[in-house]
């Protein structure tokens, strides 16, 4: 917290702004990363550098995007300070810039857009450790069948084998956030379950996660707006559909892209 005094730092509520102050957690993200001098790395919501500057030092180069201007202005001060050179900021919203090449993500990333991240992420197949808002850290690697098993638990291991790592304190961040947070490790998948689009696919798991509890026939039917689905073809879902009778929070990532495939087959009849 003395380093955020000094440097005259006010948190944004209204951004979300609450930056990492622990040392060792910058640490455990680093090694967990296995960031070596032949890696580009990006850092999602650099703040004013905690873990910049750290990545700096392990790696070939930091990519690192920060929304706030004032920060952005911090940073570069500090950078220069520190004699460091391999660090390009970018500022903006990482949903809407323009990222350079890189290999791997590190990064405590905005809580409010950790869907969208993760997303962008997997689309990219990026090796990532992130610390995330713990009670969305517990759905991204939640089982069928569990409690915390959602549409993002599928996106995140569609595209990743997924890894808890360790809970995050909340005096690890000034200011303290009123939510614990968790340390991800996402790995990309060799092999992927097999769809042949997955735009339908990501679009199916949507519609039938908002009745997650249903069985599929009855989830996909209750999401007809959503599916765009006419009345010739709810009343096939039923039959047409092999797991049409198990409940969508038990199926799992094959199962769904089955369906999801089965579902695309049905459409075009």
């Amino acid at each position: 917290m003395s380093i955020i005094s000094d440097l005259n730092i006010s948190p944004d509520k209204k951004l979300g702004q609450n930056f990492l102050v622990d040392k060792n957690i910058v640490g455990v993200e680093i090694r967990e990363a296995e960031v070596s001098d032949k890696d580009t790395v990006l850092e999602i919501g650099a703040g004013y550098g905690a873990l910049t500057l750290e990545l700096a030092k392990a790696a070939k180069k930091v990519i690192a995007v920060e929304l706030d201007p004032e920060l952005v202005e911090i940073l570069e001060d500090r950078l220069v300070e520190e004699n460091i050179t391999n660090v390009e900021i970018i500022q903006g919203d990482i949903l809407k810039v323009t990222v350079p090449p890189f290999d791997k993500c590190v990064a405590n990333i905005p809580y409010q857009i950790s869907s969208k991240i993760i997303e962008m992420l997997g689309r990219l197949g990026k090796y990532s450790v992130l610390i995330m808002q713990r009670e969305f850290a517990d759905r991204l690697v939640a089982k069928p069948g569990e409690k915390n098993y959602s549409r993002i638990s599928v996106l995140a291991q569609y595209h990743f084998n997924s890894k808890f790592l360790r809970k995050v304190g909340r005096k690890c961040f000034y200011p303290a956030p009123k939510v614990d947070s968790a340390i991800i490790k996402l790995l990309p998948k060799d092999t992927k379950a097999k769809v042949s689009d997955e735009e339908f696919f990501f679009k199916f798991v949507r519609a039938a996660f908002i009745h997650k509890n249903q069985k599929l026939w009855k989830a996909i039917s209750h999401s007809k707006r959503e599916m765009e689905l006419d009345k010739s073809v709810l009343s096939k879902i039923g039959h047409e559909l092999s797991l049409a009778d198990v409940r969508v929070r038990t199926m799992d990532i094959d199962q769904l892209a089955k369906s999801s495939e089965e579902m695309l087959v049905l459409l075009k009849k």
